[in-house]
């Protein structure tokens, strides 16, 4: 199984020399969309795009647990954004890879949720963690991840929000980042 494209770095220079290359900051400015509905006591279906996506809480919780929380998909989300950038600028870098996975945990206190003793309902901290397997030197494996990091909006935001543990290890090892 190809996991990227022969022709992907093609496409990822191309998007990101038009981006380089717009005057207007309308042009740079991404957009995101979520319509969600709730259909049930906690269930609930989003429309991105052209998709639909459930979400529900678990029974304890007082949902279905027909699908993902909300705070899971935020969870997967920083996961599937680290590895969109990961793949665009291991391709921008010249870094064949044979696998790529990432691991996002993150904590906070149920308290917060419902307003008891004041306790703030944010995420307190998240632990990221890149698992890759490849041919490629260790060394260049730790400069396209930290690249991800930086560039990658999940990342940059939560790391703004919270404390970020991230964690990298690539053919098995842990790596320091």
């Amino acid at each position: 199984m190809e996991l990227v494209s022969s022709d992907f770095k093609s496409i990822v220079e191309d998007m990101r020399a038009k981006v380089a290359a717009a005057k207007d900051p309308n042009q740079t400015t991404g957009t995101v969309r979520a319509d969600a509905k709730l259909l049930g006591q906690q269930y609930q279906e989003v429309k991105v795009k052209d998709f639909k996506i459930t979400s529900d809480e678990p029974a304890p919780s007082g949902g279905t647990d027909k699908g993902p929380t909300p705070l899971d998909f935020f969870a997967a989300s920083v996961g599937f954004c680290e590895n969109v950038m990961f793949t665009r600028h291991a391709s921008l870098h010249g870094l064949e890879f044979d696998s790529l996975e990432t691991s996002v945990r993150g904590h906070w206190d149920r308290r917060g949720q419902y307003e008891i003793d004041g306790i703030d309902p944010s995420f307190r901290d998240m632990t990221v963690e890149t698992r890759v397997t490849t041919k490629a030197p260790v060394e260049k494996v730790v400069q396209v991840a930290r690249i991800t990091h930086r560039t990658c909006p999940m990342h940059a935001t939560i790391a703004k929000a919270m404390r970020v543990t991230d964690k990298l290890f690539v053919n098995g090892q842990e790596v320091p980042i």
